[in-house]
């Protein structure tokens, strides 16, 4: 008969997440297991190896495209659609960009789910803009484009502000720049 878990995999997860990220890749197996309450055995029965736990705890979680880019169609405006999809992806790289460096610089598995949920992002971001270009809310042939630029402002204003180099930015600035970008893409409004 076997022992009830004291803790979830996804607390102990979480627990080795806190201490990659404090100590970096060379964080002990002993170190988790004492934070999260276990024997290193259980650590070892549950990941396999301390390289599993690592890929495990700092993987990026997937996008959810549709908390990041709402409904498919969009239900609001333009501008409004832009102000708010750049805030929130903006949000959701200043999460991962932290353990996406720790996957990138470290060798074999992982980048590729990382580079995968950031093209499905792309992709559902160009579909909902294409809907605006279908409605002739937006200048033709710019969909595709124009997702790839908002992903790339909402990735550069995240590494900002997670001090990974200077000119810390508020959300005030994507907004800023969502409407930019909306002068540049928006038609007049249909008589």
């Amino acid at each position: 008969m076997t022992r009830p878990k004291t803790i979830s995999d996804e607390e102990l997860l979480a627990v080795a997440r806190r201490v990659f990220r404090e100590q970096g890749r060379t964080a002990s197996t002993r170190a988790i297991a004492r934070q999260a309450g276990i024997s290193e055995g259980i650590l070892y029965q549950r990941f396999g190896s301390k390289e599993d736990l690592f890929l495990a705890s700092m993987a990026p979680r997937a996008p959810d495209i549709r908390g990041l880019l709402g409904p498919e169609p969009p239900n609001e405006e333009v501008s409004t659609f832009l102000r708010n999809v750049l805030v929130r992806m903006a949000e959701h790289f200043g999460e991962v960009i932290p353990l996406a460096i720790q996957i990138i610089t470290h060798p074999g598995p992982g980048r590729e789910r990382a580079q995968s949920g950031l093209a499905q992002l792309r992709k559902g971001l160009a579909a909902r803009l294409a809907w605006f270009e279908a409605q002739k809310l937006v200048r033709p042939s710019t969909a595709k484009r124009t997702a790839q630029l908002l992903v790339s402002l909402a990735h550069d204003w995240a590494i900002r502000h997670a001090g990974l180099y200077p000119g810390k930015q508020g959300t005030q600035d994507l907004e800023e720049m969502a409407d930019i970008v909306w002068k540049g893409i928006g038609l007049s409004p249909r008589p």
